[in-house]
């Protein structure tokens, strides 16, 4: 093995990192929209409540105990949101590819500003209880 490769740390191929974010971006909405009513009287609560449990469940089987419980709930919230994004959108208009595919990169650039701004954070705002930048870190 030569001294280049001792001393190289593998980092996360940034394609990748970004295919991994448009799939989660993608499976949340998703399941927001493959999820149906259990009983006609079902409210949107209810539904939403079915989807956190869902999504939270993933969240910490994927995360194990390895990360903090903070940071499991704040990218609970945001995958929750855009689940209940493919709930709501469909049932309130009507379905348009060109919509679709500008609403995935608008979450997506989102996505992309809040690791931005949390990679710009000084150790001072890393201490603060959950910030909007700190929600969605995949």
């Amino acid at each position: 093995m030569s001294e280049e490769n001792k001393n190289e740390t593998k980092q996360p191929d940034p394609q990748e990192a970004l295919n991994a974010i448009r799939a989660s971006i993608a499976n949340a909405f998703n399941l927001g929209l493959q999820t149906q009513p259990k009983q006609p009287t079902d409210t949107i609560v209810e539904i939403i409540k079915e989807i956190q449990e869902v999504i939270y469940g993933q969240l910490k089987q994927a995360y194990g105990e390895e990360v903090p419980e903070d940071f499991l709930k704040a990218n609970a919230e945001f995958f929750i949101q855009v689940a209940a994004a493919g709930f709501i959108i469909p049932r309130i208009c009507a379905p348009d590819k060109d919509f679709q595919t500008k609403l995935f990169q608008l979450i997506e650039d989102r996505v992309l500003e809040t690791q931005r701004k949390h990679a710009e954070q000084t150790p001072q705002d890393d201490k603060k209880i959950i910030h909007e930048e700190k929600k969605i870190i995949v």
